[in-house]
């Protein structure tokens, strides 16, 4: 059995927590931004319906050797993960295309910016936006408390 080292669970786990890819026009007013995520996201779900399917996953096994009083050994399969079913969209990749080549298409960028420190988080004011910041190598993205991101530009203060 393979083991994944600590170190790169790490990772992932930090991973996990930074923001998510940003759709990003700089100027952009913020409403309308949501406004053309919920359009595009609309318009993918018709173009390219959800379609569930259902697939068996074999569990995992492996040998173990018993030996009884006499020394008269064998192997016996022993169940390590259980079987079982997933249900999956099959349509999931592709939707998610569409709605990126829709958002392309009306002029965003997918862009991947890192958590802001606790310093500048502390003082950024937690509203949304009403217009994207522009960007430079400082920007950083800050978790509002409604679930969404704050783009910040350290310099440039809170967006009007």
């Amino acid at each position: 059995m393979t083991r994944i080292p600590a170190m790169v669970v790490a990772l992932f786990l930090v991973a996990a927590c930074g923001p998510p890819g940003l759709y990003y026009k700089q100027g952009a007013p913020v409403q309308r931004l949501l406004s053309d995520e919920a359009q595009c996201g609309l318009d993918g779900v018709r173009a390219v319906p959800v379609d569930n399917r259902t697939r068996f996953i074999p569990g995992t096994r492996e040998p173990r050797r018993i030996c009884d009083a006499a020394g008269n050994c064998s192997t016996i399969w022993v169940q390590v993960t259980p079987d079982r079913w997933e249900t999956y969209d099959a349509n999931e990749d592709t939707r998610r295309n569409f709605e990126r080549n829709c958002m392309i298409a009306k002029g965003y960028q997918r862009i991947s910016l890192p958590s802001c420190s606790s310093q500048i988080a502390e003082n950024v004011l937690l509203s949304q936006s009403q217009v994207l910041p522009p960007l430079t190598q400082e920007s950083c993205a800050v978790r509002l408390r409604g679930g969404g991101w704050q783009i910040v530009t350290p310099g440039l203060g809170k967006s009007p």
